[in-house]
């Protein structure tokens, strides 16, 4: 090959891949100088959807058990339609047996199992946020209009549900607790930890949730944005109030100590307050006032072979224990303390304040003659 023709063909070469390179580090330089940190926070309302609520609907919910819950959080804006967020939170939830209707034949089992708690909820989230209106210029360019986004993401929380401790348990023994505000999963109020592991293990008060929410953004001025955000967090226990599964023997609780009695007293609240509050405004007080045969009908030695056969040979196999049927109705042997089969979760409603992080970003030299000098 003729070497001129070779150098021209070897400079064309190096000419053009110059070029390529020239415009890539140009697309690179402007996407990571439109990319920027935010700092921000939000005053929230907690709510939650389970066991102990005022009738069976997924969506049913007290307004009155709308709790005041407050976030942090920092974020990077990554992609015209995307931004990343690291984000704590801390709120309370609370049920009450208390707000279901006694007269609706369908939630007044509700009524009557009495139950009732409080949990505060510890949560670190890792979240992506999806504008629908993308801002492909650098922050100050940010579109003068209402933006709706999308969120999802991971959290690890941890919770401590607990109740006001009755005076004794059902058959009179002190919990030497009576009106405080007591942990309820130590006590493992459905026998968790008792009978051999017949009824399992206590449940963990760190868990895992996935947050999907929608929301609105508004600019006020280059470096702030407020908004509105509802998000749901789905979770994997069915605990945050403390009931789950069945009804059991309350023999499962052990001898009389205090910290056994306690635990009998938490697992059934029926009888506590007496069935005042329920004669005269229940369809069915018939029902309600038929004892337990789960607990009182049981023949002695029937008894004490169920107890033998999950482990627990040293309890009161003499002793019935005096309460009431109340979630599930009698009438067809329901045992249920609450509905295993759905998983609880927990509701937050934000007004959020954002503000852009002040910073600063210099173009390279090969760009400094196109392109000014920008002050984040």
């Amino acid at each position: 090959m003729n070497k001129k023709l070779f150098f021209v063909i070897l400079l064309t070469i190096l000419g053009v891949g110059e070029e390529v390179a020239a415009q890539h580090y140009q697309k690179w330089v402007w996407f990571k100088r439109k990319q920027y940190l935010s700092i921000g926070a939000s005053i929230n309302a907690m709510n939650y959807f389970g066991d102990i609520t005022p009738s069976q609907s997924f969506t049913s919910l007290d307004i009155r058990y709308t709790k005041p819950s407050i976030s942090i959080f920092v974020q990077k804006r990554l992609k015209p339609h995307f931004t990343a967020r690291l984000m704590f939170t801390y709120g309370r939830i609370e049920g009450d047996d208390a707000t279901a209707d006694p007269k609706d034949g369908n939630n007044q089992y509700r009524f009557a199992r009495n139950l009732h708690f409080r949990n505060d909820i510890f949560e670190l989230s890792a979240m992506g946020i999806l504008d629908f209106i993308g801002n492909r210029g650098v922050f100050y360019q940010r579109p003068s209009k209402v933006i709706p986004y999308l969120t999802f993401g991971v959290a690890g929380f941890y919770h401590n549900p607990q109740a006001i401790a009755p005076d004794t348990d059902q058959l009179g023994n002190p919990t030497n607790a009576g009106g405080q505000w007591v942990d309820l999963q130590p006590l493992g109020t459905e026998g968790q930890g008792r009978g051999n592991g017949a009824f399992g293990t206590k449940y963990s008060r760190f868990q895992i949730a996935f947050p999907v929410g929608l929301g609105l953004r508004y600019k006020v001025s280059s470096r702030i944005d407020i908004g509105l955000e509802i998000a749901y967090r789905f979770t994997f226990t069915d605990y945050l109030d403390d009931v789950s599964g069945l009804y059991t023997d309350l023999a499962v609780f052990g001898e009389n100590t205090p910290e056994n009695n306690l635990a009998r007293a938490s697992h059934d609240k029926s009888l506590e307050g007496g069935l005042k509050r329920l004669a005269g405004v229940v369809k069915n007080e018939n029902d309600l006032t038929r004892p337990n045969e789960w607990y009182t009908g049981l023949r002695s030695a029937d008894r004490a072979a169920y107890l033998d056969g999950v482990g627990i040979t040293n309890a009161y196999n003499t002793q019935f224990f005096p309460t009431y049927y109340s979630y599930g109705n009698p009438i067809h042997g329901d045992t249920n303390r609450g509905n295993r089969t759905d998983n609880d979760v927990y509701i937050t409603t934000a007004f959020t304040f954002t503000y852009i992080m002040p910073g600063q970003v210099r173009c390279p030299e090969p760009f400094k003659k196109r392109f000014r000098r920008h002050r984040l």
